[in-house]
């Protein structure tokens, strides 16, 4: 269910009253999706979810628990003062804010299905078991995402000559079993909202249900302009909200497939005077998400 007004909280004054930035924008728009209890894995280079996930844990939400790729921290920020907001997962000051933190390859000794092969040799026996064994929700970003939500971290370019190389998949594809995906892009133009993605990182919605894959896959593609459901035909993307200041035309404009208006299509309520309060006084005072 989209989530689009923030939590009952006083409302307060003072460090909310700049214009939020797109990227604050972003960040308050996916705490609004966090459940309390909800446990999530955020990737390497990803300040915007970080944001996200602390500013959920101080609002309304302390008792989610955060995996961070790269160092695989679990962190509460509930109660901890944060001084800066990380850029990236393998910032050592995560350390001090872990609950654990193991290795990176000791990643699926603790998020691999519970009793290891026996999950899969007798499935009846752990037939209780969460089945999203990994997390509930995930955040993913891509140098491409077309209309299926199929996202695209390998590369530009066809044949496997690279007009652009992306990071990789990096493991991306282990994560199926993460009951929801959030799709981030940091840009909105024709370059990176494509028709057809020329390759896969993630697969979107319509395959998880193809494949019969565990998860429900991506349910938004969340950009500075917009965000994206996928109620249009066929399960593809469709417009559900705009960020304040946007306007469907530019969306359309900047969007490489023809905009469909989502049934669900809501007005996004602008960040609150108590949630840019807190994101800019204890989460990221120093302004990472508004440089």
């Amino acid at each position: 269910m989209l989530a689009t007004t923030p939590p009952a909280r006083a409302q307060t004054q003072g460090a909310a009253s700049a214009p939020a930035s797109w990227k604050e924008m972003m960040a308050v728009f996916l705490a609004r999706q966090i459940r309390d209890t909800d446990r999530i894995c955020s990737g390497a280079h990803t300040e915007i979810s970080f944001a996200a996930t602390m500013l959920a844990q101080k609002m309304h939400a302390p008792n989610l628990k955060l995996q961070l790729g790269g160092g695989a921290f679990l962190c509460n920020v509930a109660d901890v003062e944060v001084d800066e907001l990380p850029r990236t997962s393998v910032d050592y000051r995560i350390m001090a804010w872990a609950e654990a933190y193991f290795e990176h390859h000791d990643t699926f000794n603790h998020y691999g299905p519970p009793g290891g092969r026996g999950y899969y040799n007798d499935p009846a026996a752990w037939g209780g078991t969460n089945k999203y064994f990994f997390a509930d929700k995930f955040f993913v970003g891509g140098v491409q995402v077309d209309r299926h939500g199929n996202v695209n971290l390998i590369g530009v370019g066809e044949g496997g000559r690279f007009r652009f190389r992306g990071p990789g998949s990096v493991g991306i594809n282990d994560v199926t079993t993460v009951r929801d995906v959030f799709v981030f892009m940091t840009a909105h133009d024709r370059q990176r909202l494509v028709p057809e993605a020329d390759y896969v990182s993630m697969p979107g919605p319509k395959t998880y249900r193809a494949k019969d894959l565990m998860g429900n896959g991506p349910q938004f593609i969340v950009t500075p302009r917009c965000v994206f459901d996928f109620h249009g035909p066929d399960q593809t993307a469709a417009l559900v909200g705009l960020f304040p200041g946007h306007t469907e035309e530019e969306v359309a404009e900047h969007t490489g497939w023809e905009l469909v208006k989502s049934p669900n299509f809501v007005t996004l309520a602008e960040p609150s005077p108590a949630e840019l309060e807190t994101l800019r006084t204890a989460i990221d005072r120093k302004g990472v998400l508004r440089s």
